[in-house]
């Protein structure tokens, strides 16, 4: 049986930042990195993981979820001036090259795939790898939202590639919908995604319909991509634990995954000028918790977004400190979900129990 967690961290993922003034942009910082490692370290809880080392992931491994097209038009940027690299970032939304950022997320999902291998050769038991760029975003031939390749995506394929892995599970608590990890595998009955976010009826980045709850997957894939939007701000624990008690662990126990990845935005937790959510960092504590008896403990859990740098690192303490065992702190206050919350997940279990009696 595999035992203890590995944390995958190398400061060059923050060796990139904006060069020009862009006000949607500019939260993204590298901060976000250094903040969530110092505060490990702090903590002690760095040196209780395995530090495994960061690899580059090669071309056919980014090819994986990304068009030939697209990676070269990324690759391009190393060598493009500031002028250049803000004409480039316009093709897409939300986001900002820089001529180190090509390099960064090859970083990215190498150590993502590290991560996956290490707990999947039953090295450790499970790990989690802050990555910098993020990439839920991002798409078949377009970065989008501070996302250049989609590295929890890459990581199932690469896993059912390279272990013949039949069932995998996504959870995608970060308060944006991941639409790239949707459009990837909404035919695939292989992989079961599941996303909270933002939604507000439409009002909240992305804007798609198909974030809604109406969204379930498509042919094959029917059924097994299912998203809760949050329809207000100002959700709390008591929400969050009732959304993952009442739609996701029903589901997740029933697909039965080999492999648990979380696509782990801390966008989500309080303080967080882009979710304007409540949910206490100790929460994470206990949705990671909650996750670990699947798949035999497999799990793999990849940093996304998190934009209040004191919310983002104690929410990686917490998760990271459940990994490696520690009891999860007790949640005081909790409540009933909100009426706006019992609506989203009754939405969801009217849509799952359709499908399911089919």
């Amino acid at each position: 049986m595999a035992s203890g967690s590995a944390l995958i961290f190398d400061e060059e993922m923050s060796d990139y930042k904006l060069l020009w003034t862009d006000p949607v942009c500019e939260i993204e910082v590298p901060e976000r990195l250094t903040v969530s490692y110092e505060a490990l370290k702090a903590r002690g809880v760095a040196e209780r993981c395995k530090q495994v080392p960061v690899r580059l992931a090669t071309e056919q491994e980014i090819l994986l979820a990304h068009s030939e097209e697209y990676l070269e038009a990324v690759k391009q940027t190393l060598k493009m001036s500031v002028e250049e690299l803000k004409a480039f970032s316009k093709q897409y939304n939300d986001v900002y090259f820089h001529q180190n950022i090509y390099h960064c997320a090859t970083m990215a999902v190498g150590a993502t795939l590290q991560l996956v291998d290490s707990v999947m050769k039953r090295e450790v038991r499970n790990g989690m790898a802050l990555v910098r760029p993020p990439g839920h975003h991002s798409q078949r031939s377009a970065a989008n939202g501070f996302c250049v390749f989609n590295n929890v995506a890459i990581a199932a394929l690469y896993a059912k590639k390279t272990y013949n892995l039949n069932r995998v599970l996504i959870v995608d608590w970060d308060v944006h919908h991941g639409q790239g990890v949707q459009y990837c595998f909404e035919e695939d009955p292989s992989v079961l995604y599941f996303s909270w976010h933002r939604y507000e009826h439409r009002t909240f980045w992305p804007n798609l319909p198909e974030s809604d709850y109406t969204s379930v997957g498509k042919d094959k894939g029917s059924g097994l991509n299912v998203n809760l939007p949050w329809n207000k701000v100002g959700m709390t624990n008591s929400d969050y634990l009732a959304a993952f008690f009442h739609v996701l662990l029903p589901v997740a126990y029933e697909f039965d995954p080999e492999l648990v990845l979380v696509s782990a935005g801390f966008d989500s937790a309080i303080g967080d000028p882009e979710g304007e959510m409540c949910a206490l960092p100790e929460t994470f504590a206990h949705l990671t918790q909650l996750l670990m008896p699947l798949a035999a403990g497999k799990m793999c859990v990849v940093l996304e977004g998190g934009y209040n740098l004191t919310s983002l690192a104690q929410s990686v303490c917490q998760t990271v400190q459940s990994l490696l065992g520690d009891p999860a702190p007790q949640l005081s206050g909790l409540t009933d979900p909100c009426e706006s919350a019992l609506d989203s997940i009754q939405n969801v279990r009217s849509v799952i129990a359709i499908l399911l009696s089919l």
